[in-house]
């Protein structure tokens, strides 16, 4: 019996794994769909475009990340600017509420777009002087396939509005457009100012002056994600909204998420007067049943492991992941973007960054377009003619030193290109 305990307990391993390995593959493809609004991800529901767009938002700033809570990251020193924040729930603890005010009172814009209204901020500036005491037991938010966003001053509104639908690996599926509800629009000048709405009907944008500065509250996230932001229409109405900001630097809050659960069963307990203990994770982990299943399955594999590691003669090796290039991603997502805004100057200068990068991973060494003396070696290593070389430089210094550049100069210099491409050794 002994020697076939090893057999056993390999088995017992094999068939734990191939059920683990059922589960990743019925609930993940080839990127992940879920709402994680990270400025990294440049999954469909990550927030890197956002982030990037808003580095050029204000030419002069810059974009600061927080990694700290805004308590320990603004103090009293910082003033002005804007603040950020796009996640599913906002969680701020008491000292980086204080700080956040401050900010605000003294002349800052704090942007907050998420699924929730953060009860624990904007609850003593509202709710009391419009009705009293507000119970947080509704969830406002309207459940469709497709809505219409926009935004109302008459300045900025479309006419038609901006189509937002919910894709889920690629299929269109219903989803919860939360809203403020009007509760929260009183008569007294204590209330809420509304921006802009869902379908012409609910109220998912407003505002609220605090001193010298405005909180701005936004409970659709999902509009500022990388995949809506790949639409020309998702690109105007976000530079739409974001054109309430004043010009300043931009604060990007990556702290204070939390999960949308989290953050409305915050709203609750503090809406109701009940004071909020700690959670343990465990508990949140345990009431997801995903959660739960990984952490017992991890249990199983760590005892496993233990038993196993006992009988080990040889440390593990690692296994070295291999390095990943980026740059041609974002450069390619740049590249789209500026399709998208018909700047054909930015997306040539582009094609030439990428014909650069192309040379110098394939042949070794850089191109510089202000010298020409890499033309004959060029010639050497690709076989490719020295007219066209010589065309590809001369074309990228007219469209480098020009202010406008045509549709037509776009597809020759991409016509020259590819012909380069497709002839190098």
């Amino acid at each position: 019996m002994d020697d076939k305990r090893p057999f056993v307990i390999f088995g017992v391993v094999a068939l734990l794994l191939l059920i683990f390995f059922i589960f990743m593959q019925k609930n993940g493809r080839r990127y992940s769909w879920s709402e994680t609004y990270t400025e990294e991800s440049k999954a469909p529901y990550g927030t890197f475009i956002i982030h990037q767009l808003l580095q050029d938002y204000f030419p002069d700033q810059e974009v600061q990340n927080l990694d700290k809570s805004v308590g320990e990251s603004f103090g009293d020193s910082i003033t002005s600017g804007n603040y950020v924040f796009i996640g599913e729930a906002l969680y701020l603890d008491s000292l980086s509420l204080e700080s956040l005010e401050k900010f605000v009172f003294k002349g800052g814009n704090a942007f907050i777009s998420s699924k929730t209204i953060p009860y624990d901020l904007m609850g003593d500036y509202i709710y009391e002087e419009c009705y009293g005491e507000i119970y947080w037991d509704d969830y406002y938010s309207v459940e469709d396939t497709l809505v219409s966003l926009n935004v109302f001053h008459e300045d900025l509104a479309d006419s038609l509005g901006y189509e937002y639908k919910y894709l889920e690996y690629g299929e269109t599926e219903a989803y919860a457009w939360h809203y403020i509800d009007s509760m929260f629009f009183c008569d007294e000048e204590y209330s809420l100012v509304e921006l802009g709405g869902i379908n012409e009907r609910y109220i998912n944008f407003a505002k609220k002056e605090y001193g010298d500065g405005v909180f701005y509250l936004h409970t659709n996230p999902l509009a500022f994600t990388n995949l809506q932001l790949l639409d020309k229409l998702g690109l105007a109405y976000t530079a739409k909204v974001f054109s309430h900001l004043e010009e300043g630097p931009v604060y990007w809050d990556r702290y204070s998420r939390t999960e949308e659960e989290v953050g409305r069963r915050r709203n609750q307990m503090e809406g109701s007067g009940e004071r909020r203990a700690s959670e343990s994770p465990l508990k949140y982990l345990l009431a997801q049943p995903s959660l739960r299943w990984a952490w017992y399955l991890s249990l199983v594999l760590g005892l496993l492991y233990l038993l196993f590691s006992s009988k080990r003669k040889q440390r593990v090796i690692p296994v070295l992941e291999e390095n990943s290039n980026t740059s041609l991603e974002f450069i390619s997502t740049v590249g789209r973007l500026y399709f998208l805004q018909n700047d054909h100057r930015k997306l040539s200068l582009q094609k030439m960054r990428l014909f650069r990068n192309y040379i110098r991973e394939r042949y070794s060494f850089n191109v510089s377009p202000a010298e020409t003396d890499f033309i004959p070696k060029l010639v050497a290593r690709s076989e490719i003619p020295k007219e066209v070389i010589e065309k590809i430089i001369l074309m990228n210094k007219n469209i480098s030193g020009s202010d406008f550049v045509s549709e037509k100069t776009m597809v020759d210099f991409h016509q020259v290109l590819d012909l380069f491409y497709k002839n190098c050794k």
